[in-house]
């Protein structure tokens, strides 16, 4: 498919990759297509310039089509049953443009749907103008997910109404792993629980260190993206990497890694989510460390970890989330 360049930012469109990593296997899983336009004279500009330009001037339906079709072309070149991810614009789906261009995408690339995972942005499943473009996407095969997820409590009551099968936990909760003792480590292992309970695989993005591929792993976490595995990469590396004879296994730390608690393998953390035995999720707080806190921050992880599970109650109830917070 053509894009048709524009005068206002020379250049054009392309498609960088960056790859999923299981985090039990440290297998390669598929990559994620990531938008970059090149520059003649300034480069690559990000995406936070240019999405903003294409909306302004009315672009964004023919630049994201274009990306849907070059993603589906690209994987086709993959091994057999590697997997792409594409995120999709909420301009798409309230016009319901998304169906309609990831049916153009498979019909050009002749790639199998179950192979395509569409990726929105939590306020779009809370969106009630894009709920048709969702069904009419959950009903072609494609997997949802759904990206960024834990700045927006109220939307993971939403999750429910539409067939989504991936939730990718964001990346500053993912760096809060390595250096908050409370507050990012709750809301990522409440976030994996509720996936998990609603029968949800998780991705956590921006993972850059072994300590935080440790926790994600402790915690149960299924994949992983970030730095620590591999930068973005052209199209033909990302070839190159897909059809690596040694299947493209990464490292995952060694079980002597430091872990973000240190090397006793003691955790004290003031704040536990605990599972009891009927699957109801609560918070458990070690008065023995309170001491050791600063009660401010304690208070702060302690409200965020609260909604987390209020979170989790309410959808194991089926009731739906006021959004007020507790």
């Amino acid at each position: 498919m053509a894009y048709t360049q524009q005068a206002l930012l020379e250049g054009e469109p392309i498609l960088e990759f960056q790859p999923a990593v299981d985090l039990a296997t440290g297998r390669l899983l598929g990559f994620e297509a990531l938008l970059r336009w090149n520059h003649p004279t300034k480069g690559h500009i990000s995406p936070g310039i240019l999405i903003p330009w294409a909306e302004a001037n009315d672009h964004i339906l023919e630049l994201n089509a274009w990306v849907l079709s070059e993603a589906c072309i690209q994987a086709q070149r993959w091994p057999v049953g590697m997997q792409i991810a594409v995120n999709l614009s909420p301009v798409q789906l309230r016009r319901g443009e998304a169906s309609i261009a990831v049916i153009e995408a498979l019909g050009e690339s002749g790639m199998n749907p179950d192979r395509l995972t569409v990726e929105v942005t939590e306020d779009v499943i809370a969106d009630e103008s894009c709920a048709n473009d969702l069904i009419a996407l959950s009903s072609l095969g494609v997997h949802l997910a759904v990206d960024d997820v834990g700045n927006n409590w109220t939307s993971m009551s939403s999750l429910q109404r539409f067939n989504i099968d991936t939730v990718k936990i964001d990346r500053p909760f993912v760096k809060g792993l390595e250096s908050d003792q409370g507050l990012n480590r709750c809301i990522v292992e409440a976030l994996i629980h509720v996936s998990h309970s609603m029968s949800m695989s998780t991705v956590a993005e921006g993972a850059e260190t072994a300590r935080q591929v440790g926790v994600l792993r402790e915690f149960g976490a299924d994949v992983a993206q970030g730095f620590y595995f591999a930068k973005p990469l052209p199209a033909d590396d990302a070839l190159d990497l897909a059809s690596s004879e040694r299947t493209a296994v990464f490292a995952l730390g060694s079980d002597n890694t430091e872990s973000v608690y240190g090397t006793s393998g003691v955790q004290p953390k003031p704040l536990t989510l605990v599972i009891s035995d009927n699957h109801r999720p609560a918070i458990k707080l070690e008065d023995d460390l309170v001491s050791d806190h600063d009660p401010a921050a304690l208070a702060a992880a302690a409200k965020a970890a609260a909604k987390a599970v209020a979170v989790a109650v309410a959808l194991e109830q089926q009731h739906p989330l006021t959004g007020s917070g507790v």
